[in-house]
């Protein structure tokens, strides 16, 4: 029953819906994101550009990486939710926890990004 369970955790591995803001172009915020998270051995599986500054992107990569990721997205200038910010954080403590038998596990992101172009620095009061 243990093997099971550790075979379907490798197949469904981990699955995010993260959200966040940024003070520049959001479209322009996917593209770079776009490099960084191919650069950093992701891979990126959709990216979309909404009416109203907003965009997403979804990709994935391999939980051994997931500093790095974090990293990415804080580099990009995105301002994320609390939440997200809380997931993010999960992930990463468990990985350090786990990291021999979990490395090469998947990980799944949804990140939407709303632009809040000419808004003050601090927008944690719009998260």
């Amino acid at each position: 029953m243990h093997k099971i369970v550790e075979q379907n955790r490798a197949l469904q591995g981990w699955e995010l819906n993260l959200t966040a803001l940024c003070s520049d172009d959001a479209p322009r915020t996917v593209r770079f994101l776009t490099g960084a998270v191919m650069a950093c051995g992701g891979c990126v599986l959709s990216r979309r550009f909404d009416p109203g500054q907003t965009a997403a992107i979804e990709f994935e990569f391999a939980r051994a990486t997931c500093v790095e990721m974090y990293g990415v997205l804080i580099a990009a200038g995105l301002q994320l939710s609390a939440e997200s910010h809380r997931s993010m954080a999960t992930l990463c403590q468990c990985t350090r926890e786990t990291l021999e038998s979990t490395a090469g596990d998947p990980v799944r992101v949804d990140l939407n990004i709303r632009c809040v172009c000419g808004s003050p620095r601090d927008l944690s009061h719009i998260a």
